[in-house]
C-alpha cells in the first residue's frame, strides 16, 4: 500500500484526510484499495462525502469499487426543488422561478436506484394550495417536471412510491390514486378510491393512504384505514380487488404481488391472499405500533418496523421492529430489532411516525428509516443505528435497499454501500 494512504488511514479521521484518501483511491492497487474501503467505513458517517468526480461517475452509470467508502451525498435544498434547478454553486436563492412552492416542506419522496432525479411531494400551504407533486433532476440529465400542481386541490400526498424499476410513480390525493410515468411525467391513468368511512374528525393516520409495489412492479396497492385496500394493476390502472381493513396503515405486497400484508389492531399484522382478500395469517409482533412494512425479496420474512414502550412504566414509544421468519402461511421465527444510541426524543406512536417512517428490504436486509416531529434515525436488523436526521425530515428508500434520500431544508443521498458492513 502507499506510504501515503497508508499513514492517511492510520491517523485520526478528518475532513482533510478524508479528500486526500478520495484522490488517492483510485490509483491504489485492488487488494489495497479494498482494504482501504473496509477501513474507511468505520470512519465516521458525516466525514464520507461522495466527492464530485465519484458522483458524476455513477451518474454516467459508472460504478467503482472506492465508491463504497462514501456515505452521504448533498443534492441541493429546497429551494433548488422549488425553482426546478439543480443545485449550482453560486446560484443565488433570491433568484427564483415560478416551478413549485415547497415553502410548507414536504411530505414524502420516492427514490429510483439511481437518484438522479426524485419525486417530491410538498406540504399544503393550508388554506390556499394543496401540495404540488413533482420531478426534481439533481443534475443536469433530467428535466423538472409538474405532475399534480397543488392549485387545483387542498389535499397532501402523504406517501409516493416508485416501481422498483423506477418508471411509474404512484400517489394518492383526495381519494384518488394517481399514476405517471416518470421521469417524464406523462400520466398514466387515475383510480378513485372507495368513499371513506372517517368521521369529519378522523386523524391522519386513520385517513393517510399508504402505497407499495410488488417485486416485478405488475401491481401496486393502496392501503387505509378509512378507504380500505385496494389492488391495482400497474399498467392499466384496473382495480383487481378492494377489501375492507380497519385498522390498516402500512401494506406491502410480496415479489409476485401474490400476497398482500398489512397492520393490523396494536401491533398485530395481517397477510391475506391478494386476489381474493381471504386472510392467511394474522401475527401480533410484541410491538406497540407498525408504521412500515416490507416482504423479503424472495417472500421468506416480512420486515415490520414500529415501536416498543420503554421499561420501567415510561409511556415513551421508542422506535424498533420485527423480522418475522414466513415459509407458506406460518410464521416460523421473530426477531425483534431494538436500535441503541436513538435520540431521547424520537417517538414512535406519533402521528408523523404513523405515515411517514420507512422501511426496504433489498441487499442490506431489512432497514428502517423511522422519523418523527424531533428527527429520523436509520438502523438495521442489528439494531445499529447508521444514520441520524434533524426535525421535519421525511425520507425514501430505493427499491434495492442502496439509497436512502432525507429531504428536510436540505435534500440529501444517503449511501448504505458506505455504511452497512457487507454480510
Amino acid at each position: 500500500m502507499d506510504s501515503t494512504l497508508r499513514e492517511l488511514l492510520a491517523a485520526a479521521p478528518s475532513a482533510e484526510a478524508w479528500r486526500e484518501v478520495c484522490r488517492l483511491l483510485a490509483d491504489a492497487g485492488p487488494q489495497d484499495m479494498l482494504a482501504a474501503v473496509s477501513h474507511l467505513r468505520t470512519w465516521p458517517a458525516d466525514l464520507r462525502p461522495m466527492p464530485d468526480g465519484w458522483w458524476d461517475e455513477r451518474g454516467r452509470g459508472v460504478h467503482r469499487p472506492w465508491h463504497a467508502a462514501a456515505a452521504w451525498r448533498a443534492l441541493g435544498d429546497l429551494a433548488d426543488v422549488q425553482n426546478g434547478r439543480p443545485p449550482a454553486a453560486g446560484t443565488d436563492d433570491d433568484d427564483e422561478t415560478d416551478f413549485a412552492c415547497f415553502a410548507e416542506g414536504a411530505t414524502a419522496v420516492a427514490v429510483p436506484a439511481d437518484p438522479s432525479w426524485l419525486l417530491l411531494c410538498a406540504a399544503a400551504e393550508w388554506h390556499h394550495n394543496g401540495g404540488d407533486i413533482v420531478v426534481w433532476g439533481t443534475g443536469g440529465h433530467t428535466a423538472p417536471a409538474m405532475l399534480l400542481d397543488g392549485s387545483g386541490f387542498h389535499d397532501e400526498a402523504l406517501d409516493a412510491q416508485l416501481s422498483p424499476d423506477g418508471t411509474v410513480a404512484v400517489c394518492s390525493v383526495e381519494g384518488r390514486l394517481h399514476a405517471w410515468r416518470v421521469p417524464g411525467g406523462e400520466p398514466l391513468w387515475q383510480l378513485a378510491l372507495a368513499e371513506t368511512t372517517d368521521p369529519a374528525d378522523g386523524d391522519m393516520a386513520h385517513t393517510a393512504v399508504r402505497i407499495g409495489f410488488s417485486g416485478d412492479g405488475r401491481r401496486v396497492v393502496a392501503g387505509s384505514a378509512a378507504r380500505g385496500v385496494h389492488l391495482v394493476d400497474t399498467g392499466t390502472g384496473e382495480l383487481l380487488h378492494h377489501v375492507r381493513a380497519a385498522p390498516c396503515g402500512p401494506v406491502a405486497l410480496d415479489r409476485d404481488g401474490g400476497r398482500l400484508a398489512h397492520a393490523g389492531g396494536a401491533g398485530g399484522i395481517v397477510v391475506r391472499d391478494a386476489a381474493t382478500g381471504t386472510v392467511l395469517l394474522c401475527h401480533d409482533t410484541g410491538l406497540a405500533a407498525v408504521n412500515a412494512l416490507a416482504f423479503a425479496p424472495d417472500g421468506t420474512g416480512l420486515a415490520v418496523a414500529g415501536g416498543l414502550p420503554e421499561t420501567g412504566g415510561s409511556r415513551h414509544v421508542r422506535p424498533a421492529a420485527c423480522v418475522l421468519d414466513l415459509a407458506r402461511n406460518t410464521v416460523t421465527g421473530t426477531r425483534l430489532v431494538v436500535p441503541s444510541g436513538v435520540p431521547a426524543k424520537l417517538a414512535a406512536d406519533s402521528p408523523l411516525a404513523a405515515v411517514s417512517t420507512r422501511c426496504v428490504w433489498g441487499v442490506h436486509g431489512p432497514l428502517v428509516n423511522a422519523v418523527d416531529d424531533a428527527g429520523a434515525v436509520l438502523f438495521d436488523a442489528t439494531g445499529q443505528v447508521l444514520w441520524t436526521a434533524p426535525e421535519m425530515t421525511v425520507g425514501g428508500f430505493s427499491a434495492d435497499g442502496r439509497v436512502l434520500v432525507t429531504v428536510g431544508e436540505d435534500v440529501t443521498a444517503v449511501l448504505l454501500d458506505g455504511l452497512v458492513t457487507p454480510r
